[in-house]
């Protein structure tokens, strides 16, 4: 029989092995839990950058449809009136971004909210310019003054989104 003395050794050696053993299975553990997260983050990635890539782009195509000289240029401005005008401008915008609405997904809050503050803008750039026309007055009237607007006021929300959407496409690419 062993001395009390060795027994107590022998069972602290045991007991500080095991200790050591679980101590290193855990970190290779931990360590092959991050690899394996690391290598479905790198597969996820490459199934959504291209949808990533596609989003910025309907948004940036969004953003050229609804800056106001290509929208009033893409309405029937003859024959129609000031206020009939004005509806359609406010309800192609309204359509634009309802039918990109989804793409936020894709992108930074940021990147969206400056998104959203662009076609705010639009929509009251349009609205700006109908209070300075008689709504019974000729389209081609608010049309005109729609494109002084644009052209005194710079576009600078649409370039400011323009702008967020490359930025929030470069910092992934």
């Amino acid at each position: 029989m062993l001395p009390p003395l060795s027994l107590i050794i022998l069972l602290l050696t045991a007991v500080l092995l095991i200790f050591s053993i679980k101590i290193l299975l855990d970190r290779w553990i931990g360590h092959k839990e991050r690899e394996w997260a690391f290598l479905l983050k790198v597969d996820n990635n490459k199934a959504i950058a291209p949808l990533k890539i596609s989003a910025c782009e309907r948004l940036i195509v969004m953003l050229e449809r609804i800056s106001p000289t290509p929208l009033v240029l893409r309405q029937r401005v003859s024959g129609s009136t000031a206020a009939m005008l004005q509806l359609e401008l406010i309800k192609a915008i309204r359509e634009e971004f309802e039918h990109n609405v989804s793409l936020q997904l894709y992108v930074s809050t940021e990147c969206w909210d400056r998104v959203k503050h662009a076609k705010d803008e639009t929509t009251e750039l349009v609205k700006i310019a109908f209070t300075r026309v008689k709504p019974e007055s000729m389209g081609m009237e608010l049309g005109n003054e729609i494109f002084k607007l644009e052209a005194a006021t710079g576009n600078s929300a649409i370039k400011d989104a323009i702008a967020a959407v490359k930025a929030d496409m470069g910092r992934y690419f």
